[in-house]
């Protein structure tokens, strides 16, 4: 089974890890840990003057990947985990890299927003949810 495990810098991303942790898998499964840096058209317009922003978005995602991936690998040892930091739209960027890993199964966290706020920012695991090839499992913050 491939599983993505999509992460940001989010409580429900740590509840993601936890349970990929505590779940009972195969040995045979493989994980791929990605965190998206989302590019947008500012970062070719103004690139010289981002190049200090955008390291430092990629060193907190290097951080945050090698920290679950630190702790996948030490409740898993048997199983292959990869991370990748990846660019573009956030939404379309998860689910293309679901299609290119031939994903079984996402996992993600929410930030479950509701109401106005979920309008007017929309949401990331909902969109992945509607256009994912495969399952979707979404972990919520605690309350």
């Amino acid at each position: 089974m491939n599983i993505l495990v999509a992460l940001d810098a989010s409580e429900s991303s740590d509840r993601a890890i936890e349970f990929i942790q505590q779940r009972p898998w195969l040995d045979k499964d493989h994980f791929l840990i990605i965190s998206v840096v989302e590019a947008d058209k500012a970062d070719v317009s103004m690139a010289s003057a981002l190049t200090k922003t955008s390291e430092a978005f990629f060193g907190d995602c290097e951080k945050i990947l090698t920290k679950a991936r630190d702790s996948v690998r030490a409740a898993l040892p048997r199983n292959k985990v990869e991370t990748r930091i990846l660019t573009g739209p956030v939404k379309d960027t998860i689910i293309d890299c679901a299609r290119d890993f031939a994903a079984d199964l996402i996992v993600m966290g929410s930030q479950g927003r509701r109401g106005i706020n979920r309008f007017i920012i929309g949401s990331v695991a909902e969109a992945v949810l509607r256009g994912a090839p495969c399952s979707v499992q979404i972990i919520r913050k605690k309350e």
